[in-house]
């Protein structure tokens, strides 16, 4: 009896590991402050969404945000059905990362953008910050890892979160120092923007995972980064299937992107050696059986892909 027991205690708990493994698999989505709106649909099927983007000053203010009905919308909405809301920090910003620059050189400016963003995170009843400094090199390395754990100091506390968007590219790390990994609760790999027309393949995906896990990032940290745009032009999913594209294949008339087919094989890696999905960006996506989020949904629900609990 006494084995019996214990072997039926033992399913139960294997069962409860593979249902929770499924539960913490992260989608991840951004939504451009500027363009776009995400539906009810789109956010049942999602984790996270980070609202992009605020920009900071060079003294470590806060530019007005933009479109703040939008962001206060979108909490509520997302909130409803439990969903994360992150504000995003930064951001491309046509390669302009001076202010950042500017900030991790000071340590009274870097405690003046932590506290303002930890302000912002209140007022908007937001869940956290995610820091999109594109990007920190060997020269600013040391002060984006103060910034980083002066944020986390102020932040996890709370039970608020901090995440970060980093470069799929393997000239990335040098700017990213260990006690980052610490400091996060993830980062979102971009793993995007290659040269075009291949700017985001399967097999960048799998070298970009090999890479941050080779700087020790832990797998239960790592989500992988999807573009639902195509490059050159940075021509949205749904326009290139407007313009005849087929949702099966990856290249276009010359423009390449990730079709359904090549995403759901995305999901299969990060359920095994990541943590999530990440999504630039929600609104470029189709509507109707053609939906690289649907795609996402179907793959990651799939029992055969359930990942690992988080190590």
């Amino acid at each position: 009896m006494r084995i019996t027991c214990s072997l039926c205690w033992l399913v139960v708990l294997l069962l409860w590991g593979a249902t929770a493994a499924v539960a913490q698999f992260r989608v991840v989505g951004y939504v451009p402050s500027w363009r776009g709106e995400i539906q009810s649909a789109q956010l049942r099927q999602l984790t996270h969404v980070n609202y992009a983007f605020v920009q900071p000053t060079p003294t470590g203010g806060l530019d007005p945000l933009r479109n703040p009905q939008k962001l206060q919308q979108l909490v509520a909405a997302a909130h409803a059905q439990g969903v994360r809301v992150l504000i995003s920090v930064g951001g491309w910003h046509d390669g302009d990362h001076s202010a950042f620059d500017a900030i991790g050189s000071s340590e009274a400016y870097t405690e003046a953008l932590a506290t303002a963003l930890v302000e912002l995170v209140a007022t908007y009843q937001l869940d956290g910050v995610d820091m999109d400094w594109e990007h920190p090199d060997a020269q600013t390395a040391a002060g984006y890892a103060r910034l980083m754990q002066r944020l986390a100091a102020r932040l996890h506390p709370q039970g608020k979160l901090l995440t970060a968007a980093v470069a799929g590219g393997t000239w990335a790390g040098a700017g990213i120092q260990p006690s980052v990994f610490e400091a996060v609760d993830f980062l979102n790999i971009m793993a995007y923007d290659d040269p075009a027309p291949a700017h985001a393949t399967y097999a960048a995906a799998e070298q970009t995972l090999a890479y941050w896990k080779n700087l020790g990032l832990p797998a239960s940290k790592a989500v992988l980064g999807v573009p639902f745009y195509g490059q050159p032009g940075g021509v949205a999913y749904s326009a290139l299937l407007a313009r005849g594209a087929s949702p099966k294949a990856d290249l276009h008339n010359g423009v390449g992107y990730n079709g359904r087919l090549t995403i759901a094989r995305k999901v299969a890696l990060a359920t095994s050696q990541a943590s999530g999905i990440m999504i630039w960006e929600i609104t470029q996506d189709a509507v109707g059986p053609n939906s690289l989020l649907k795609a996402i949904s179907k793959e990651k629900n799939t029992p055969a892909r359930a990942p690992t609990p988080p190590r």
